[in-house]
Formats: C-alpha cells, structure tokens, sequence
C-alpha cells in the first residue's frame, strides 16, 4: 500500500514527521523500514557501504518500533522498490490529480487528503502485477501485522508533549547491536592503563 504526505521543505525533522504521520496513515510501522540512501536518515556510510543512521532517525524509528534499512548502493532489487513508488507518484497521482478539482487556494493538508483519496480508490483498486491479488485486500490482511504509532508520538508532533525514547533494556541492546552500535562499557580504571 501507499502513503504519501506533502512538504515545503526536505528538512530532517520535516522528513521524520512525515515518516510518522505516513506510517500512521498506513495503520502502523512494519517490522523493517526500507528507504532510500536520503542524507536526512542518513549521516554517511562506513568504508564497506554500510549506513550511518541519522540519531534522530533512530530514535524515531525505536519510537515506530522498526528497524531502519538503507538501500544498498547501486542495487537495482532494493533501489527499485523504493524508486517505483517515486514513479508511481509522478506517473499516476499527478494525472489523477489533474482531473481533480482544484480550492482556490491548495494547501498542503489538500493535498494529502487527495494522495489518500487516491490510495484508496485508485491503489487499493488495483491488481498487484506480481502476486494477482487486489491491493486493497491484501492490505487488509497484512494490516495486522503492523506495529500502531504510539498516540504520546502523534501528540509530540501536535506539540502537546515531549517524548524521549526510552526502549526496554532488551529492544535497546537488540536494536544497537542491529545497528552496529553496541557499546562496551569500562571502568575509568582501564583507561588510567593505558595512558601509562
């Protein structure tokens, strides 16, 4: 399925709002998040390519309960699963948009109460090309499967609270050493040796 949200900006907070808000509109974070190798999840990749997480990504994505993953560089099979969304948007929700009638004066909350106008009616319609199934349908199924936004995140984004993630022990360690951001922690004393 679907979900797409309208900015003014590609900003990092911007982009993680967004995120949130999208998966809430989908009814829920997946297991695993997949996205593009975008410099506002990312702050760079490590000599064998693998991604440097953005800390407020993580964060964010610990708050959904997912596991960010960064396309691989230069990969067609995970590249294209997110390129193709990014042509569907253009190709099919643009020309659907333009037979739409237009407010005077769009807004951005206009314009993403049309993209979930469409994803209901035109994308939930559609048969998948690899599985056959209707979207809708298979959608519905898998929904269940999701991880819902916690409403203390969504009401962060309103402004109406400060949340700070703060992860079970377990999910924290897990989700670290995922990462590759596990941290072994010394006493002050053997540090004192190695300075000698």
């Amino acid at each position: 399925m679907v979900a797409i949200r309208f900015a003014t900006n590609k900003t990092r907070p911007t982009t993680l709002e967004l995120i949130v808000r999208s998966v809430d509109d989908l009814g829920g974070a997946s297991a695993e998040f997949l996205t593009d190798r975008d410099t506002a999840l990312m702050s760079g990749s490590r000599s064998d390519g693998s991604p440097i997480y953005a800390p407020e990504w993580v964060d964010t994505a610990a708050l959904l309960g997912t596991r960010p993953k960064a396309c691989r560089p230069y990969r067609a099979q995970t590249k294209g699963k997110v390129e193709r969304s990014i042509r569907e948007l253009k190709e099919d929700f643009l020309a659907w948009l333009s037979g739409q009638v237009f407010p005077e004066r769009p807004t951005l909350g206009w314009y993403d109460a049309q993209a979930r106008r469409w994803a209901t009616e035109v994308v939930a319609a559609r048969r998948h090309r690899t599985t056959g199934r209707v979207v809708g349908e298979a959608w519905d199924e898998e929904r269940a499967l999701l991880t819902p936004v916690s409403r203390r995140l969504l009401a962060r984004l309103e402004g109406l609270e400060t949340l700070v993630p703060v992860p079970s022990p377990t999910r924290a360690s897990q989700t670290a050493a995922a990462l590759g951001e596990a941290v072994e922690v010394r006493a002050l004393e053997a540090y004192a040796e190695l300075v000698r």
